[in-house]
């Protein structure tokens, strides 16, 4: 078949295929208007070469039209590899890191993970904290956390990325030995247990000294925590209990917590209440009530989130809840507000009982008293900054 105006299908050919291009990229980076053109304009030349030298393969789709393709294939994976090929180069040709996307390739980096491109890893103000083959090795290991520190600093203006990317870098080698040993012992899973972990809000609430001096399970709180402002005092508080505690309980909503309990208080508090408390937290009169039912029994707070709407916590009084919830957690399948109603009614002539003989009180001082519940702090460290 012989082929007229072969340059002007070429040319829409070209501006189609990087249109296609650059809208998988932009789902993955942010480009700069200025960069981008430049950019464009390499990958043009780029796509007229292929296509001139590939010419042949032309064919005739089943709706009668023209179209091209690369490589004279049809395996669909084949034609995705092209593709993804297409968007790595054009990656690295913004970010002038051709040289590093061969590398990485030839070290069989894996850029598409859970149906989505890293295109992270070729941002040049990152890698090029680090050498090339530890920045290969690192990648390897821990490439989840490099995607979502280049995520959370992806608006700043270059100045900025520069001093977080800094940042990132030296905390990054500060804890790699001992964020690989802890992936060893927990079989390659830990990369997801930390991957916020250096996400610019984390490096906004805590200091040089909270990374240096966070033990594997600070490193998971910090992880955690996932970029989230805190107030003032909250921020304070969280440096402080782990650059000289071994705090690392994972709560819902610190700002309250913190302004609750006291140190000691919040290192016996678990997640489940945390979330309790801040799911009734509305008012203060609510939140009074919740943190008199922790004081009762912390244990149950699990199962009257649960079943328990806010309206019903606060007509049902705390030791009623208790004894229902008792029976909620025996008899877990047969639950629902339904039953959970009729339960309560049940329960308080059993609550009005126990009250009388001093039941709950005798209880309570029992808990309160159990030196189990204390949990032992670590002696101050130094808190110098580097």
């Amino acid at each position: 078949m012989e082929i007229t105006n072969k340059n002007d299908f070429i040319d829409v050919y070209v501006l189609g295929t990087l249109n296609e291009i650059k809208n998988t990229v932009k789902q993955n980076i942010k480009l700069k208007s200025e960069l981008e053109k430049q950019t464009d304009e390499k990958m043009k030349l780029v796509l007229k070469d292929l296509i001139n030298s590939n010419f042949k393969n032309l064919q005739i789709n089943t709706q009668g039209n023209l179209i091209y393709t690369l490589l004279p294939i049809v395996d669909e994976r084949e034609n995705k590899k092209v593709r993804t090929s297409l968007v790595l180069y054009y990656t690295a040709l913004y970010y002038d890191n051709v040289d590093l996307l061969q590398q990485m390739l030839d070290a069989n980096v894996k850029f598409e993970k859970n149906y989505l491109l890293r295109l992270q890893y070729l941002d040049k103000s990152i890698s090029s904290k680090f050498d090339t083959k530890d920045y290969i090795e690192k990648i390897k290991r821990f490439g989840e956390i490099f995607v979502n520190f280049d995520k959370s600093i992806k608006n700043l203006s270059d100045e900025e990325k520069e001093k977080y990317s800094q940042k990132f870098s030296s905390l990054f080698k500060l804890k790699y030995r001992e964020m690989c040993k802890r992936q060893k012992e927990y079989k390659g899973y830990s990369e997801y247990m930390l991957e916020n972990l250096f996400v610019k809000g984390n490096l906004d609430t805590f200091e040089y000294n909270t990374y240096k001096y966070a033990d594997n399970r600070q490193l998971e709180l910090i992880n955690f925590c996932n970029g989230h402002q805190y107030n003032e005092a909250t921020t304070a508080k969280l440096n402080y209990l782990i650059q000289n505690t071994n705090f690392s309980n994972r709560l819902e909503d610190f700002d309250l917590m913190t302004s609750i309990y006291s140190d000691y208080e919040l290192a016996k508090l678990d997640y489940d209440a945390s979330c309790f408390l801040s799911y009734y937290s509305e008012t203060p009169k609510m939140l009074q009530k919740a943190i008199e039912f922790i004081e009762l029994k912390p244990e149950m707070a699990f199962y009257v989130k649960h079943y328990v709407s806010k309206e019903k916590f606060m007509k049902t009084s705390n030791y009623v809840l208790i004894e229902t919830m008792n029976q909620v957690s025996k008899h877990y399948l047969m639950c629902n507000e339904h039953n959970i109603e009729l339960l309560s009614r049940i329960m308080v002539p059993k609550v009005t009982l126990k009250r009388i003989f001093g039941a709950y009180k005798q209880n309570n001082a029992q808990e309160q008293s159990d030196p189990s519940l204390t949990k032992k702090l670590k002696p101050p460290r130094n808190t110098e900054n580097k």
